[in-house]
């Protein structure tokens, strides 16, 4: 089954959590945070989150290495940040992707999880989402509210919020050269600009946002 969920914990109760993986049938939570410790959810230190999953027969994987947000590998970088164009490609990235796709073939139900309620302000959903959707995975992005959001609407966000006029001019009035596909694609970087790992940034300030 070529489905993947996201998720991302925010201050839910481990309870309110666990609701929302049994709704969709997850029985394999993948951790992508590439520090698994929060400040202000400490119900989701790796310890703590794993011991309560397995409790409840759900199994925690931890691929921060493969799919986290924070690399040492300076190649990875373009100015200051960390480019997720570059991080996809990487033997890293893509040996996580192998093991994900050998999960699935074993019937498990996959969700990634790291910390941001909306999954457009986190990497699960603008680099590990989008590279499994880019491989024609369906993407399902589970909300605060128990509803889904496919990485398609996810898309449509990305082009409301960084080409807003395209509703309002035709593709041939707002750029000859650039067709939907194009506008998808440079929404992404530009959104993983602005929440792309910056190597000056502090650590409380970028991973431990639960808004």
């Amino acid at each position: 089954m070529n489905e993947l969920y996201t998720i991302g914990h925010s201050i839910h109760s481990n309870n309110y959590f666990l609701e929302l993986l049994t709704k969709y049938g997850i029985n394999c939570l993948v951790d992508v945070r590439s520090n698994p410790y929060s400040k202000y959810a400490p119900q989701y230190n790796m310890n703590e989150i794993k011991r309560f999953l397995i409790s409840n027969q759900i199994y925690y994987i931890f691929m921060g290495e493969e799919f986290g947000a924070r690399r040492k590998d300076k190649s990875l970088f373009t100015n200051d940040y960390l480019d997720f164009d570059k991080v996809i490609p990487s033997s890293l990235f893509q040996k996580g992707i192998e093991r994900i796709k050998n999960g699935l073939e074993k019937n498990l139900k996959i969700a990634f999880m790291c910390t941001e309620k909306d999954p457009l302000d986190c990497h699960r959903c603008i680099l590990v989402a989008r590279a499994f959707h880019d491989l024609e995975y369906n993407i399902l992005n589970i909300r605060e509210d128990g509803n889904c959001e496919p990485q398609s609407q996810i898309e449509k966000r990305l082009l409301d919020l960084y080409f807003p006029i395209k509703n309002q001019l035709s593709l041939i009035e707002l750029e000859p050269k650039m067709d939907t596909p194009d506008l998808i694609l440079e929404a992404y970087r530009l959104r993983n600009q602005e929440i792309a790992y910056r190597e000056e940034s502090s650590n409380e300030v970028i991973y431990d946002r639960v808004y």
